[in-house]
């Protein structure tokens, strides 16, 4: 496998629509870039959610400057080689997937292998979990650094605990999840998300996220 970047590379992928990858995604760019990461995006989705979210980001900033800024760029998979060619200015560099990864399968692996953490988001749901397995399971034969990260947990309900048992079969699973709140996504059409706010449930989850992140991929 090539040596990884001097850019730590962040992954966000998944086989299916709906798991979370873009929330995610914009919430560790923020968080990044609250602790002065030199921070970039990249969205590789069609629909463009990433890179519409950075857009209106801007637009909110001429009413808030003392908002962080989110520098996301549109791409393709099977241009990996130039998405990190772009990147190696940065610290990091965060990668929003789109969803039915299996019609680019080669060029994907190819960037996942390359990557210093591919985060695979799921929720406690027997449907995802049934989808994300098979994944994960091609994401590390292929030599990927790969976590699950549960999206939309409860910790006191009995799929949580299911789900975080079969994940755990197949590979590792991030120490930090994300709970169901609605102000996780309420963000997103102003172009902010759920870091901006300080002292919420949502903000906390993310920022532990974040630093789990960090930790891992040694920035």
């Amino acid at each position: 496998m090539a040596a990884k970047a001097a850019c730590r590379v962040l992954v966000l992928g998944g086989s299916k629509g709906g798991c979370g990858r873009s929330t995610i995604a914009r919430n560790l760019m923020v968080a990044a870039s609250l602790a002065d990461i030199k921070v970039v995006g990249a969205d590789l989705d069609r629909q463009g959610t990433f890179l519409r979210w950075s857009e209106r980001r801007e637009v909110a900033r001429q009413k808030l400057p003392q908002i962080v800024t989110a520098e996301v760029f549109g791409a393709e998979v099977g241009d990996w080689r130039s998405i990190l060619d772009r990147v190696k200015g940065y610290q990091l560099a965060i990668v929003d997937t789109a969803p039915g990864v299996e019609h680019d399968m080669t060029p994907m692996l190819e960037l996942c292998s390359r990557a210093s953490l591919v985060l695979v988001p799921t929720s406690p749901s027997g449907d995802d979990l049934e989808s994300v397995a098979p994944w994960f399971k091609t994401l590390t034969e292929a030599g990927a650094n790969a976590e699950f990260v549960l999206n939309r947990a409860n910790r006191r309900t009995r799929s949580y605990a299911a789900a975080r048992t079969t994940l755990l079969r197949y590979g590792a699973v991030a120490p930090v999840e994300i709970p169901q709140l609605e102000e996780i996504m309420t963000p997103f059409k102003t172009g902010l998300s759920a870091v901006d706010y300080e002292n919420s449930k949502a903000a906390d989850a993310m920022n532990d996220l974040w630093l789990h992140v960090r930790r891992a991929v040694k920035l």
